[in-house]
């Protein structure tokens, strides 16, 4: 009888708290970033209520197994704020995911902020809802309702890696500045080994566009000389292979900054590059292509 009373207060408690979650965390989290974007954030309100309910039912039986008879009321909604916090971090790669904007990292930052504080709303209300329910409990010590917990977490975790990628697709590229082409040195290789052509691809965030090229790589020890058929570029690569290079190149009444960086691989190399223009003192924003090169013959 008593562990199936145990059995029922935990589905209970995760009812109720993913419950809770849809009603307090939501509403919070989608007023803080509608501040910023508001048609972003009705679009993503159905993926922000599944994964909240998803976190919810975490929450709850995270609390469940932490609520003994003798937690003190003020302790347990210490956890359930801290809790609810750290899931909401867990809950903002799902839905920041899966929209289709370019955010600068201020916007990805408050969108951040508002999942995290969503989850801490929706924790201390779980909590404070639940606390007279599991105060008399008695001991939860069914293994199935631990291994579920465990699971339910590592379900989480696994998500919000599997959407890192294309999180960070969303969040904009810093503009390169005159101090990152003048700032170039040459690194602490040595030899020529990346000496070479190398025909490039790549794509930009969201895959929304492709290019591709041709680089004529020279290497003096750490000192890289690159040319892709039209400009020069001028940098250093270190003795792991990571490299940067670049140049600024004006062009009509534009300036164009290039960096590229990345890290060779034997016969090829990774490469993240960034084109930014400048007409007079204003910037017209970042072209970014992120991609691989491979060595080819050079009279192809």
């Amino acid at each position: 009888m008593a562990q199936r009373l145990s059995t029922l207060l935990a589905f209970r408690s995760i009812g109720t708290a993913a419950a809770l979650w849809v009603v307090i965390g939501v509403p919070v989290a989608a007023v803080i970033a509608a501040f910023r974007v508001f048609l972003w954030v009705i679009t993503v309100v159905p993926a922000m209520a599944a994964t909240a309910s998803l976190l919810g039912a975490v929450h709850g039986l995270w609390l469940c197994l932490a609520g003994k008879p003798e937690s003190d009321y003020n302790g347990f909604l210490l956890l359930g704020s801290v809790s609810g916090g750290v899931l909401g971090v867990l809950a903002f790669p799902p839905v920041f995911s899966r929209t289709s904007i370019i955010a600068t990292r201020p916007t990805a930052a408050l969108f951040l902020m508002a999942a995290v504080v969503g989850g801490v709303a929706a924790g201390v209300t779980s909590a404070h809802v639940l606390y007279s329910t599991l105060r008399v409990q008695v001991s939860m010590t069914s293994m199935r309702v631990v291994v579920g917990g465990l699971i339910l977490i590592v379900l989480a975790a696994i998500e919000s890696r599997f959407y890192w990628p294309a999180t960070t697709d969303r969040i904009a590229v810093s503009e390169v500045s005159r101090q990152d082409i003048t700032g170039l040195s040459a690194g602490n290789a040595r030899g020529s080994q990346w000496t070479g052509c190398y025909e490039f691809q790549g794509k930009t965030p969201l895959d929304q566009g492709r290019g591709s090229g041709f680089l004529k790589v020279a290497q003096t020890d750490g000192v890289l000389r690159v040319e892709d058929g039209r400009d020069s570029f001028q940098g250093g690569v270190d003795r792991d292979g990571r490299f940067r290079f670049g140049a600024e190149i004006i062009a009509r009444t534009d300036t164009l900054r290039i960096l590229w960086q990345g890290k060779f691989h034997g016969n090829s190399f990774d490469f993240d590059k960034r084109l930014t223009v400048v007409n007079g003192v204003n910037s017209l924003g970042v072209n970014p292509l992120t991609g691989t090169a491979r060595l080819v013959p050079c009279d192809q």
